[in-house]
């Protein structure tokens, strides 16, 4: 399934007042994001650090949950799923080519 997909058929799915927009919807985020911290948590104290198939299970289900809340928020934002993974790429490629640069100055000024 294409990302833009997903995110037109979630909009089925929403649970939440839509004059809220995505203030309403940050807190899912919010608690999304830690039940996935705790599934990991779990994971590494009670299993050691290792991951069993259900434990992977359990921490890809929160992944779709966080998924399924920034999707919502970038739709509430006037923004496919689309526009936001090429802007992250953009600003990715653009920190990492600064950093790039910046490291052979240096090299250049130590040679």
């Amino acid at each position: 399934m294409e990302i833009n997909d997903y995110q037109k058929q979630i909009r089925d799915y929403i649970d939440y007042p839509l004059e809220l927009g995505p203030f309403s919807i940050i807190l899912s985020l919010q608690n999304n994001v830690g039940n996935l911290s705790a599934k990991l948590n779990d994971a590494l104290i009670n299993d050691h650090g290792s991951f069993t198939k259900e434990n992977g299970m359990k921490a890809a289900i929160s992944l779709g949950d966080i998924l399924f809340d920034l999707a919502n928020i970038s739709y509430d934002l006037g923004y496919s799923m689309n526009d936001i993974i090429s802007m992250n790429l953009m600003k990715r490629k653009m920190a990492y080519d600064k950093k790039k640069k910046e490291s052979e100055e240096n090299n250049d000024s130590k040679q």
